[in-house]
């Protein structure tokens, strides 16, 4: 089933997001600029940022929407990483969090107003 909402945005942002990552890792370790510690991270959190964009893709394809635990789930690791690294990539997912948010709470007020209150229903 494909989402009411068309395009999945949430999904595609951490998609490319991910693979900037990897880019970026494969470009630091080809010019040998850095330690290869660093190209690791960014390749494997790349390819780790790929994945979980496929999958939230598929969840707005199937949902129409981002589901409470994947936001969750996005905000405890950004978090986590602006704790210890305030400026870094982490800064970028706030912007997938946010669009995220911002659907799922559209989505819960919109049941929220077609199932009515108990009031409503009398």
């Amino acid at each position: 089933m494909y989402s009411k909402t068309g395009f999945p945005v949430v999904g595609s942002m951490l998609v490319f997001i991910g693979a900037a990552h990897t880019a970026l890792g494969i470009v630091v370790w080809a010019t040998k600029d850095q330690d290869t510690d660093l190209s690791f991270w960014f390749t494997g959190f790349g390819v780790a940022g790929v994945a979980l964009g496929i999958t939230v893709i598929e969840v707005e394809r199937a949902r129409g929407y981002v589901t409470s635990p994947i936001l969750a789930a996005t905000a405890v690791l950004t978090g986590f990483g602006l704790a210890f690294e305030p400026v870094s990539g982490f800064l970028t997912l706030l912007a997938p969090l946010a669009v995220g948010v911002r659907g799922w709470i559209r989505k819960r007020n919109a049941g929220a107003k077609r199932s009515g209150t108990p009031a409503e229903l009398r």
